[in-house]
Formats: C-alpha cells, structure tokens, sequence
C-alpha cells in the first residue's frame, strides 16, 4: 500500500491545533487521498475545511501540487497553520482562513474548488453538504470525516440528495470517512 502523503512535513509542537494525524478520521482523509490518482484528477485548488495543524493540506499540495484554502474556525489554529506553513516554505500554496466553515469571502472568490475536505464533526459535515456542494467544481472530489458509525446514514441521506455520487467508504475504528463526487 502507499503511503500518506505529508510526513516529510515539519509542524509545530503543541496543541496550539488539532491534528498530529493519528486520529482516526484524520488517517482515514489521508488513506481516502491515496485513493484519487493524480494523473487522473488534478485539483486546481483544494479547501480544507476544519484544517487544525494543516497535515491534511499539506498532503494535498505533497499529494497533488495544488494550491490549498485551508480553513479552521479557532484563531489558535489559523496561527499553527501559517508557522507551519512558513515553517515548510508552502506559504506560496497555502491560503489560510478563520471561518466557520465556508463562511469566508476568500472561499467563495476562488470557488468552484476542486476538491474539499470537511474533517470536523457529523452535525457540521451534515450542514455544511449545500454550501461544499455549490462551491464544487464539476467533476469535483469532496472528501468528509469526523463520522461515527452510527451517524453515517444521515451524513449518507443529506449528500445524496444533493446529488453527488459516494464513490468510496473507509473505516478505521468506529469512524468513517466517505468520498463523494459531483457529476
């Protein structure tokens, strides 16, 4: 099996932001990338919704060489996200916002995304659906994680009555991760 993009990366210490890539819905984001090939997909430019530390966003630029919207609600986190950026000499294709969710103008001026993460919890990946499926390209790849088992109908039930397509399920403990394309 390959292996996750993103751990040639440096990042700060501490719990300044979420995400040292061993939970389980973080694992099952970057185990979900190394299912998109990228002589066959490549992304323009990603959003990164609920970004911590920024080990997922550094894996789309490692995986794809795309520019990435990296975006957290938690100014901490925004903080953590540029020093490991710079930290890594990625501020060129990272683009980092405090947002809760895609409610930031710099989100929606270099809409439609390509590909967007939502790695937070079931409710928001849940209402959030609309907005990630209206700012996605065509033909776009959005990837959500922060599902429990039990909560995975409803997260099943809302994407696919806006139409877009599950393409693959992954499961690391009682947490799942789906990817979803739109025609």
């Amino acid at each position: 099996m390959e292996k996750a993009p993103s751990t040639a990366y440096e990042f700060a210490a501490g719990a300044q932001a979420f995400g040292d890539g061993a939970h389980p819905t973080t694992r099952g984001v970057l185990e979900a990338l190394l299912l998109i090939d990228p002589e066959a997909f490549a992304p323009r430019i990603a959003c990164d919704v609920g970004a911590g530390s920024g080990i997922i966003s550094f894996a789309i630029i490692e995986r794809f060489g795309s520019s990435v919207m990296a975006v957290d609600v938690a100014a901490s986190a925004v903080a953590t996200l540029k020093e490991n950026a710079a930290r890594n000499g990625v501020e060129s294709l990272l683009m980092v916002a405090q947002a809760d969710g895609f409610a930031h103008p710099d989100i929606v001026a270099r809409a439609p995304h390509d590909l967007i993460i939502i790695n937070i919890l079931a409710e928001p990946v849940r209402r959030l659906g609309v907005e990630a499926e209206r700012l996605l390209a065509n033909g776009g790849v959005v990837i959500v994680s922060g599902i429990l088992l039990a909560q995975e109908g409803l997260i099943v039930e809302a994407y696919q009555s806006l139409g877009l397509e599950l393409t693959a399920r992954l499961v690391i403990q009682e947490w799942v991760t789906l990817v979803w394309q739109k025609a």
